[in-house]
């Protein structure tokens, strides 16, 4: 009788053991895990947020002239209207007039030549974008130079890649232009 009861309660003991013990042991080696990687999760987070301090603390202590500088250099966003009108404004000091204005963005991926659309939205993984910016200007030799001066010593970066003239013989020039200009992407 004292062996049936010590085997029962070995029995029992290795049953409970089997059964409750042994899931719940495993559940906690799961979560152990889980915690583990939340733990990583967390620690990269941290550091993120410490980056971004940095970098805010940098950037407050910025003047704000230098800021404006910074984001019509390199604006932060596609606004073409605004581009076409400081265009307009360069040309109407030197009486150019500017006229079939279109715009297209500029895909490239690594290898390959430049893609031409229509839309404005760009996925790729480059931190800013390319805007195709083509449009005519009539008006006399030496005004549209002062013009090209004037946009190179803009503070928007911009990039000349064509420019065709042709002449009616008056002295009136008619200029095709196209040029590229950048604006930084929202990658966050």
């Amino acid at each position: 009788m004292k062996n049936i009861f010590s085997i029962i309660f070995i029995a029992a003991a290795i049953a409970s053991f089997v059964m409750i013990v042994q899931p719940r042991y495993k559940e906690i080696q799961e979560l152990q895990k889980k915690s583990g990687e939340l733990e990583q999760v967390l620690a990269n987070a941290r550091k993120l947020q410490s980056l971004r301090d940095e970098l805010l603390e940098k950037r407050n202590s910025l003047n704000q002239t230098d800021l404006t500088r910074l984001e019509k250099m390199v604006p932060d966003s596609v606004d073409n209207v605004k581009l076409i009108l400081e265009l307009q404004n360069i040309a109407n000091q030197y009486s150019l007039q500017i006229e079939a204005a279109n715009t297209n963005k500029e895909e490239t991926t690594e290898g390959e030549e430049p893609k031409k659309e229509a839309s404005l939205v760009d996925v790729e993984s480059r931190d800013y974008g390319i805007i195709t910016l083509n449009f005519n200007i009539t008006g006399s030799y030496q005004n549209f130079l002062s013009f090209l001066r004037d946009i190179e010593r803009n503070l928007r970066v911009t990039d000349i890649r064509n420019v065709a003239f042709s002449s009616d013989g008056t002295g009136t020039y008619s200029f095709q232009l196209s040029l590229d200009t950048y604006w930084l992407k929202d990658n966050i």
